[in-house]
Formats: structure tokens, sequence, C-alpha cells
């Protein structure tokens, strides 16, 4: 999540030259001291192992020493082989009027859930990546903004060497895949665009997912937002992950073809759903509560078969309207096409949202219409802005729609199948799905 200045685009091309940095040192981990371990889970019956870790080594800016959390199943032969970086998002750290305020946001296990993220067995690393958030929750030291590039390269290494560092860590994992949202998923973007990925001669990461980065790419060197279209793959595969809110506020600027690039644009979604953080009792009572995981965690899965040579499926759009960038509050704002309810036309449609098959068969199960932004605080409050909003239909126009229970769990379980079959969603996800539709009907 990200604050308003974070989130703009640069509205004109960077003028000069970046400046000149070394390329990230080469794993140079020098020592990593286990400071707490929890035991955690079952997790589909994998136990797991949670570490609190002081993860010290040497960037190019100096020495630097910083908090790591790994979690890793307990069993080696319950590890998938998968390691997931967390690259967490810092934004409100040192921001106390900030209204989720001043911690690290560990994106990954936020959105995709840890049941799911360990439940396979994949391992876990989340360093803390960033000079300013270092020094402001005064938990180690970063000599250079720009060393945070090489403390994300030294999670991955510590992901396939733990051994080397520290006994009764985590198993050897063969692929790493990064994962960044918002505010980290532009450090990421930009760890793409400016080719650290592969800077030590072998890519870093096998695949990075890059969520809600807004458009544009963080550079840690300038320490400023910049201009980064189109494809950004660096010798690894790339999906970006978007959610209404991203696509319309600069997110458009993502959109690429290329062999190891993919955009998936998640309609009638918000950049922070209530499932992330809930401020429907703290002033924005319309919150769009819809929860992206299901998406996200098939992207996931997809990304790790495609790393393993299985094709992805394909690009995923949100239809936008032809007329030109705006502003709001500092992005560049695009209008989604949208139906006459006011549900966003195209891109992945989870069940909430109507969908028609390829046979002309109309599925989906929309209770009303569903926002990527909160229109009503454009002017104001920029967190309440991009949660977005959600208005119910009349219970006239629900009776129409749905004149039973049956009739709406038959749509939800339609567009499920449906979202299974692009792998779009997971079964497990597409089951979740049914079972809410008939434990809570309509109620949303």
């Amino acid at each position: 999540m990200q604050s308003r200045s974070a989130l703009s685009i640069v509205a004109t091309a960077v003028l000069g030259l970046a400046p000149v940095v070394p390329a990230p040192a080469v794993a140079e981990i020098s020592k990593v001291t286990v400071n707490s371990t929890q035991d955690i889970g079952p997790f589909h019956g994998k136990s797991y192992r949670q570490v609190e870790a002081t993860l010290e080594g040497k960037a190019s800016g100096g020495e630097y020493s910083v908090p790591v959390t790994m979690a890793f199943p307990t069993n080696p032969a319950d590890a998938s082989g998968v390691a997931v970086v967390d690259v967490v998002n810092t934004v409100t750290i040192g921001k106390e009027q900030w209204v989720i305020g001043g911690r690290v946001l560990p994106v990954a296990r936020i959105h995709m859930g840890d049941d799911f993220l360990f439940g396979a067995g994949r391992s876990y690393i989340a360093p803390l990546w960033d000079k300013t958030a270092v020094e402001a929750l005064k938990t180690g030291s970063i000599a250079a903004p720009a060393d945070g590039y090489t403390i994300i390269a030294d999670a991955a290494e510590l992901a396939r060497n733990a051994a080397k560092y520290m006994p009764d860590g985590p198993p050897a994992a063969t692929t790493t895949i990064a994962y960044g949202f918002s505010q980290s998923g532009s450090v990421l973007r930009g760890w793409h665009a400016d080719r650290y990925n592969t800077r030590s001669g072998r890519p870093v990461f096998e695949g990075s997912i890059l969520g809600g980065d807004g458009g544009a790419c963080r550079d840690l060197v300038a320490q400023k937002r910049k201009a980064c279209p189109g494809v950004v793959a660096d010798g690894g595969k790339v999906m970006v992950f978007a959610t209404e809110t991203d696509v319309e506020t600069g997110g458009f600027a993502d959109r690429g073809e290329g062999s190891d690039y993919r955009v998936i644009e998640v309609a009638g979604v918000s950049h922070i759903p209530a499932s992330a953080a809930d401020f429907r009792q703290h002033g924005l009572p319309e919150q769009n509560p819809v929860d992206f995981g299901p998406a996200l965690r098939a992207a996931l899965v997809n990304m790790e078969g495609w790393i393993k040579g299985a094709e992805p499926p394909a690009n995923a759009l949100i239809e936008l309207s032809d007329d030109s960038a705006r502003n709001v509050q500092g992005m560049p704002f695009r209008e989604a096409k949208r139906d006459a309810d006011g549900n966003a036309l195209g891109g992945l449609r989870l069940p909430h949202l109507p969908t028609t098959l390829a046979n002309g068969e109309h599925v989906g199960a929309p209770v009303g219409s569903y926002n990527g932004l909160a229109w009503k605080h454009e002017n104001g409050n920029f967190f309440f802005l991009i949660s977005g909003s959600f208005e119910s239909f009349p219970a006239t126009k629900l009776q129409t729609l749905y004149p039973s229970q049956e009739a709406y769990v038959r749509s939800v379980a339609a567009a499920a199948d449906e979202l299974v079959r692009l792998r779009q969603i997971l079964p497990e996800d597409a089951q979740a799905y049914v079972q809410t539709a008939q434990a809570k009907g309509l109620t949303r």
C-alpha cells in the first residue's frame, strides 16, 4: 500500500542518465543469527518452524544487519523445493498518521495466506530491505538505500544455501520466486527493469510476481519512482498482478507481450480490499469487500508450472476507455469500461462478476456494483480512495436475478468452474466459493 506520491507515475520522461552504481555483491552473507524460533501449523499435515533472525552481510555501500523472518517445513521431506522471497511492504513505517500505521507488511502472507503457502511445502524468507524502515524501527543498519538490492538477492541465496549459514535452517530451495505488492511491487519491477536479476551472472529469481505497482519502478539508487512501461523480464519469468484500482491508476503502463512476461488484471477488486485491511468500521462502510487472494494463489501455482516449462494462461486485461488519462490525486487515471450495473468489463473475473461463457451462457453472481476506487474520497483520504467501493443491488433486483438460493449457488458454481478451467483460480478456492454461497447466500 502506498502514499499518494508513492503511487504516482512520473508523467514525463526521465531526463539524463541514471547514476552508475556497482552491481550488487554476489551473496556476501557473513552471518545469520537466530533470535527466536516458533513451531507453527500444521499446514495440510506439514509441521512448520518460524525463525526470527538477523541477516548480516556486505553490500556495495557497506555492511548491513537486518531482521529476516523465515518459515519452513520441519521435515525436509515435506519441502517442495520452492522458496518465496517476500519483498515486504514498508511504506507505513515511521508515518504514524497513516491509517494502517507503522509496521512491516508481509504481503505474501497477507494476500495468499499461510495455509496455501505452507500447505504445499514452500519455504518463506522475508528480509527487511529498506534503509529508512530499518532506521525508523531501530532494528539494524543499512549503509546506503541501494544496498536493499543486495539484501533482496542475499535472501534468495539464503533460501538456496541455508545450511551454509545456519544449522537447522530451511531446506535448500531449487526455485526462488519473489513477491512484492504496491510499494514493494514497484521496487521489484525496478529490480527487473534495471536488470538486477542477472547482474550476478545467473538469475537471482526464477520468477517474480509484481503486484499493484501502479505502472512504475522504484529506483533505490536515485530514491524515486520512474517510468518503466511494458515488458521488464530479466532472466526470469515475470507476472504482473494488478487490481482494478491499479490498472486504472497507471497500471495500464505495465501491459506488454513477451515470452517471459504475463499481465493479470483482476476486475471488480480494489488495491486494499476489506480482507487485507478492514476500514468498514473506521469511516469507509462501503469498502470493496472482495478478496483477490484466489487469483493470486493461482498465479503463484501457474508461475511454478511456468518455471518448469508449462505455458501459463494468457494475459487477462480489463477493458479501458479510449479517453486520455486524467489526473486523480497525482495518478494518471483511465476509466474502465463498465456494464449497465457499473461493473468493469474484461480482465480476470471472479464469481462476484458476470461472465459470458463461449456457449453464450451467463454465469457469475454479482450482488451489486464493485469499484476499484471509492470516489467519495477522490479529494480526501487516499487510503480510502484506493480501497474501492461496493453498492448493493436493490432487493427487488436481487430477487429477479436469483429467485432462489439454489439459483444463486448455481451461478457462483458455474463461474468458479470456468475459472478453474482457465487456470485462473485453484479447485480448492472454487470449492470455497460454493461453500460460502451455500452458507451465506446473498449476504455480502
